[in-house]
This record gives C-alpha cells, structure tokens and sequence, in this order.
C-alpha cells in the first residue's frame, strides 16, 4: 500500500541544511492500522507531509498504491492525492459558513462525480460517523468531537486507498477522545488503512504497529494485538437531531 526506501528530506537555507528525515524506510501493508510517535521536531509532520504528497523528498523511493511517485507533474500528484489519500486534521479544517454536508461534499467536487454520485458517498459517510440526521448543521453547532467526525467523514467520502490522521484527538477532552479513536479502530476493522500521529502512548499502543521517530529516523519499531473498542464509551450512531 505505502512503500518509503531511504527517503530524506533536507530543508536548505543559505548557511544551514536540515535534515527532517533520514534514510526513512516504512512499509505498510492494506489494512493495517500504524501509529507515529516521536517529540516535537522529530519529523512526524515531515514524513506525514511526504507520505500525502504535501511535500517533495530529496531522495529515496516512494511508491503509493503500487504508483511511483517520483518525477510526477504536480498535477499528476494532486491528482494522485484526491484519489488516494483521505486526511484528518488536528484542526478539522472545516468551513465555518458551509453545512456539514457541504463540508464533505467540497472535495468530491474536484473528482467529477455526478451530483447523486456525491449525495450517495456523502450520506454513507456522514451515517458512518453517526451525523446523518446532522447534514444541515453548520460546524459551530457542533461539538469538538462531532467537528472531528465530519473531518473523519470527509474523508471517508472520497473511498480513499489510505487515511492519513494528524493528531485526530489532539484537540478533544478525554471522553471525545475515546470515542474518536473507537470510530477510527471501527473503520480500520472495516478494511480501510490508517497512518496516524500521535502524542498520546496509550493510543499508539492500541493499533497494529507503532513506529517511533527521533531526528528524522525510525529508532523503535513495536507490534501490538489491538485492543477492543471501550463499550461504556463507544460510539452511538443514533445520536438524537
């Protein structure tokens, strides 16, 4: 699915050269669930942005979904992104004048989907996260976590091959937090990759793997049986209008 061999990235200024990532080599498989932990200025963000084809590498092999991305105009790899790669944002970037629904729909609208097309994986999406009878609401009408949820249904509506989360519950209090990484473990379970970052050690050490990054390298590599959601706090889908 996500293939990195000795990737770098070197940032260069005119007296300096940074290295975020060094011989970075990652392989992760369909349907895995993977976690990224490190401290800040480790080169999380870094490898996060070169893995969604944010930004170049200097050198290296990435290849996504069997498609190497080397060498590929920027629109071939925005292209390439759209159809691919889904996001998740500590922030939720949503657009505070827009309708849930909208939110959602706005990316679709760059992959020439007919207008039920879009409807269709629109209303799947918002009824997997469980704000289905929500579509109409604006994004201050939202809590924190449901914000998370229609960043998470976003997303999904797009079918991508991998999700890519950044701090997903960075910004929730515990409980929306519980509930955000049950939905996340739910989805994974249903077949959908996930690279995720986080801070947060119990978190990592409930997906598949957890690959630690220290000055731009992989310094320690665990497995872990995934645990089951929490069913005091798991998502209920029925949630009222």
């Amino acid at each position: 699915m996500l293939s990195m061999k000795n990737i770098s990235r070197v940032f260069r200024s005119e007296t300096i050269q940074t290295h975020a990532l060094r011989d970075f080599s990652l392989e992760v498989e369909k349907g895995e669930f993977v976690a990224v932990t490190g401290p800040s200025g480790s080169g999380k963000s870094t490898f996060l942005n070169v893995a969604g084809l944010l930004d170049n590498f200097t050198q290296g092999e990435y290849s996504l979904d069997g498609i190497n991305v080397q060498g590929l105009s920027d629109d071939d790899l925005s292209r390439l992104r759209n159809e691919k790669i889904g996001f998740i944002f500590q922030n939720y970037n949503l657009i505070p004048d827009y309708s849930i629904f909208d939110n959602v729909d706005m990316p679709l609208r760059y992959r020439g989907l007919s207008a039920k097309q879009r409807r269709s994986r629109i209303e799947h999406a918002l009824e997997l996260v469980g704000l289905a009878s929500r579509h109409n609401y604006l994004p201050s009408q939202l809590s924190g976590g449901q914000q998370q949820r229609v960043a998470i249904a976003r997303a999904l509506a797009g079918e991508p091959k991998i999700l890519l989360a950044d701090e997903p519950t960075g910004n929730l209090d515990s409980l929306m937090a519980r509930q955000i990484m049950d939905l996340l473990k739910e989805i994974n379970g249903e077949g959908s990759t996930i690279i995720m970052v986080t801070h947060d050690p119990d978190q990592a050490r409930e997906v598949n793997r957890n690959i630690q990054i220290i000055d731009g390298q992989i310094t320690d590599y665990s497995i872990y049986a995934p645990m089951q959601p929490d069913s005091s706090v798991a998502l209920d889908k029925q949630m009222p209008a």
